[in-house]
């Protein structure tokens, strides 16, 4: 079999167990992980995602810098922590959920805002870095990001 061949399967078997993998054809990264964690807040309607996204580096000697993260559709703020040749990306996501004026929210009210649902859309994810001294901007989409349960505190601290 040829490798054309194999990267066909490898592929189609990837995409066929919806499992996020690493793109074979990224010129200095290839992504390892995307967890999504949902978070609620102490009042009533705050609530949130964290997204968790770890990259490798193939050549160590890389400075990668990550330039952008757009998760669901969304754009995400982030920070970024370099250990090794592992990347870690972590942003978080406040929902558009939230009810502005909680002090006149009548008791028993529903949590979610009916004018602004939030359409997260799932295709939509992805990555961009450049590398230093190289202005030449890459980008690495993600294929899906897995739920996982949070763990502590629930609510995501400033930094």
């Amino acid at each position: 079999m040829s490798n054309q061949l194999f990267v066909i399967i490898f592929w189609m078997l990837a995409f066929s167990c919806k499992a996020p993998v690493s793109s074979l054809y990224q010129d200095k990264v290839s992504l390892i992980s995307a967890e999504k964690t949902d978070w609620s807040g102490g009042r009533a309607g705050v609530r949130g995602a964290i997204y968790t996204i770890k990259l490798k580096k193939k050549n160590s000697k890389d400075i990668v810098i990550i330039k952008s993260l757009k998760a669901e559709g969304e754009n995400i703020n982030f920070t970024q922590l370099n250990s090794g040749n592992v990347i870690t990306v972590k942003g978080n996501l406040q929902s558009e959920n939230q009810i502005d004026n909680f002090e006149n929210m009548p008791s028993g009210a529903p949590i979610g805002n009916k004018e602004h649902p939030q359409n997260l859309n799932s295709k939509n994810s992805w990555i961009e870095y450049t590398v230093k001294d190289s202005k030449k901007l890459y980008k690495l989409d993600i294929p899906k990001f897995t739920s996982v349960e949070p763990v502590g505190d629930l609510i995501p601290q400033r930094q």
